[in-house]
């Protein structure tokens, strides 16, 4: 048997294709066992040849309309076929009904069938035609005459009336379990989307702590190295020339894996630098944010953008997504400007909202700090470690204005660019 309204494929065995199996099976018993009677058991005036005929029509019948033609159809058309193949069953099992009163046993399964393939009000209209049917011949069995007696009329009424009530119960409980059925399925999307979330999330991770790993280990290590090379270069007496030697070919070395150590940093840095330059990985993070906020973001860029150290790029896009996540949830801006900006001597990364401001100096209380501003500190911290400034101007109804100032040593990403750390010791990245 066939829903009407068929559930997308899943891998696991769907429950209502097992059930049209058992349908199948409920029909063919309940056609040839009956047949099997009255060849057996049958009056003997009856044709045998006739009997076996009308059975193997009303089989094949079935198995043409509702194993192989109906699963193919949908909506107003696989209605239609049902009510095509209960015409011409019924056509066919009428006489096989009046040959043997085993045939009733088939019936039983019309029934099923029609809860199954039709809509609610045509399959009610359905079990009471086959309900009428069977009274009437129940009726003309006795006596060749037509007369209904207060029996039949009571046993069709019986009939129907728990067919009725058992097909709303079964509809019951499939509309549940469909409805079930779909909320595992998006259960079981948003837990694979989670997963998949984390494991990127986990990657991300892994990325990043291997960048500070490097960064604070291999990176500051090789440039510790160089600056001793060139103090004790400095230090020996001219005429030393093997001493000199030796030193310049370790301070290259030096030189040498400490770019090694830069180009690791820059393959671990966050996904969107990995995918365009700092100035287009900002405008597609302001774009990309516009859109899920509903906020327009403007964004531009002044002077010439050139490559800049990798913790220089990455400081500037973690800052940006700070500064845009404060407005979507403090601000409520109509409207953000974002500004990267290239000078001579350091990079700029405005941000300025026209949203509702707030008073600075509340930065610093004590209750501002218990309720945020963690996002801000961290900002800040992240960005004076490569000795750059945050500033940060707000007036009440007037809107914020963020701005990331960093210097930039040797043109942006060269060899010999430094930073000084917190307690002021040279930085290798």
């Amino acid at each position: 048997m066939t829903a009407s309204n068929p559930s997308p494929p899943t891998s696991k065995s769907n429950a209502w294709d097992r059930w049209a199996k058992i349908w199948h099976a409920v029909f063919y018993v309940t056609l040839g066992l009956p047949t099997l009677l009255a060849l057996v058991y049958g009056d003997p005036d009856q044709s045998l040849v006739l009997i076996l005929g009308l059975s193997l029509a009303l089989g094949l019948w079935y198995a043409f309309m509702i194993i192989w033609l109906l699963p193919k159809l949908q909506g107003n058309v696989q209605q239609s076929a049902a009510l095509v193949f209960l015409i011409g069953a019924l056509v066919l099992w009428i006489p096989l009904a009046n040959s043997h009163p085993a045939y009733y046993l088939t019936a039983s399964s019309f029934y099923g069938l029609m809860w199954g393939t039709l809509r609610f009000g045509v399959a009610i209209a359905g079990n009471v035609i086959l309900t009428v049917v069977i009274i009437l011949l129940q009726s003309l069995s006795r006596g060749g005459s037509l007369e209904l007696s207060a029996n039949l009329l009571i046993i069709g009424a019986v009939i129907v009336g728990w067919s009725v009530l058992l097909a709303l119960w079964i509809r019951t409980i499939m509309r549940e379990s469909v409805e079930r059925k779909r909320l595992i399925d998006k259960l079981e999307a948003a837990q694979d989307e989670l997963a998949a979330v984390e494991r990127q999330a986990g990657i991300q991770e892994e990325r990043q702590r291997m960048s500070h790993e490097i960064h604070d280990t291999l990176a500051q290590g090789f440039t510790s190295i160089v600056m001793q090379l060139e103090a004790a270069d400095q230090a020996l007496p001219e005429e030393t020339e093997t001493a000199h030697d030796h030193i310049l070919k370790a301070r290259d070395t030096a030189r040498t894996s400490l770019k090694e150590a830069r180009r690791l940093v820059l393959a671990l840095q966050p996904e969107p630098l990995e995918k365009a330059p700092l100035a287009e990985a900002l405008h597609r993070e302001a774009e990309r944010w516009s859109q899920d906020n509903e906020i327009d973001a403007v964004y531009s860029i002044t002077g010439t953008p050139i490559s800049l150290h990798p913790q220089v790029e990455v400081t500037l896009l973690r800052a940006m997504q700070e500064g845009l996540a404060n407005v979507h949830k403090h601000a409520g801006a109509g409207e953000v400007n974002v500004t990267l900006s290239y000078m001579a001597d350091q990079v700029a990364l405005d941000i300025q909202d026209d949203g509702a401001g707030f008073e600075v100096s509340m930065l610093n209380s004590s209750t501002r700090q218990e309720n945020g501003g963690y996002g801000l500190r961290a900002m800040r911290q992240r960005v004076g470690q490569i000795g750059g400034t945050v500033i940060l101007e707000s007036t009440p109804g007037q809107g914020t204005t963020l701005a990331i100032q960093i210097p930039i040593a040797d043109g942006g990403d060269g060899d010999e660019y430094e930073h000084t750390s917190g307690s002021g010791a040279p930085d290798a990245c």
